[in-house]
């Protein structure tokens, strides 16, 4: 068999349509100002329980429904205006940004794009894979909720009128309307990409009017990395099979501590995306093992500054906007180290 045959083999053209159905779910949720309502809960959250923990509350509601790096890109500017505004310490809050949203998007195969891929490859319900993922990850907040704690006693309740947005109560309609779908697929019996579809195309009923702002806020950027990245490792993982796949099938199994060290060490090195890929390449991983990998990929994402890419994303407009980043990188891998170990459960 040809090296051309092989990659073949690998590849599954449902998961690019899954990830730009994904995309497209997150682009409805932009269009129907999302980042309004989104801000304006924050707001709510912040006046009661302070800007560190608002901002832990609304990641954790909110990542595992759309895309993590949607969150971070409506999240972060808020945040350094907030910072700026008041004099705030920045790192912390980036920090707990960072956090929390790879910790809740992995709950659920909507969160982020490896779950997408595990979700699609394995065959495993939505249900089964929430089942499967949330006793780790909630220990893995409230260990990281701990932790912070100190952190945000630092900062002095302050006035939050920076943050006050009006909103539109469409968007969590939506975001319902989408759980619904998705959770109720698997009863139906209809295949995960399909239900992907039916969210995206439900979108319209409400975007209907405004369909140019569906093009505008479509990340198609983002996705050309994301299939490159996706692609390139497919390539990669065919030609180091002979050196590599036992390795592979033993993380992919699940073993403990060898599965959690694995995944987490090369999701640091060449981020969870391409990791979590490059597994699926070189072997099957059955629907018992997904939310696993998903855990181990998702809270490796918290360590290092290319371990997920919303921490690039977050990193990146921090510096933009003239913050030094080093101080936010060095908490992260403590903070992010701590949230980790839940994964070895």
């Amino acid at each position: 068999m040809t090296p051309l045959q092989q990659v073949s083999e690998h590849v599954d053209p449902l998961i690019y349509i899954s990830l730009a159905l994904l995309f497209g779910i997150a682009a409805q949720f932009k269009a129907m100002h999302g980042s309004s309502f989104l801000r304006r809960i924050l707001t709510t959250f912040g006046n009661k329980f302070g800007i560190l923990y608002a901002v832990i509350i609304v990641t954790s509601l909110f990542s595992p429904l759309i895309l993590n790096d949607v969150v971070i890109l409506i999240l972060t500017p808020v945040l350094i205006s907030y910072s700026k505004e008041f004099e705030v310490d920045i790192a912390p809050l980036i920090v707990a940004e960072i956090t929390f949203t790879n910790i809740a998007s992995t709950l659920t195969p909507l969160g982020n794009p490896q779950n997408i891929l595990l979700w699609q490859a394995s065959g495993v319900s939505a249900t089964d894979f929430v089942l499967g993922t949330w006793f780790p990850l909630l220990v893995s907040a409230i260990v990281s909720a701990t932790v912070l704690y100190p952190l945000s006693k630092k900062m002095k309740n302050r006035s939050n009128d920076i943050l006050n947005n009006t909103g539109s109560s469409i968007p969590p309609i939506y975001l319902l309307i989408v759980i619904i779908t998705i959770f109720s697929s698997n009863l139906l019996g209809i295949p995960s990409v399909l239900a992907l579809g039916i969210s995206f195309m439900l979108g319209f009923i409400f975007t209907f009017r405004s369909l140019p702002s569906i093009q505008r806020e479509f990340d198609l950027k983002s996705l050309f990395i994301l299939y490159s990245l996706i692609a390139s490792i497919t390539i990669i993982g065919v030609l180091i099979e002979p050196f590599v796949a036992s390795y592979a099938f033993q993380a992919a199994s699940g073993a403990q501590p060898f599965s959690a060290l694995f995944i987490g060490a090369l999701s640091n090195l060449i981020s969870n995306v391409p990791t979590t890929q490059l597994i699926l390449s070189l072997t099957n991983v059955s629907p018992h093992q997904a939310p696993n990998i998903a855990v181990e990929a998702g809270l490796a994402g918290n360590i290092g500054p290319i371990g997920s890419f919303a921490n690039l994303l977050a990193l990146l407009l921090l510096r933009r906007a003239g913050f030094e980043i080093r101080k936010a990188i060095l908490l992260q891998l403590v903070i992010g180290s701590i949230s980790f170990l839940p994964a070895f459960i």
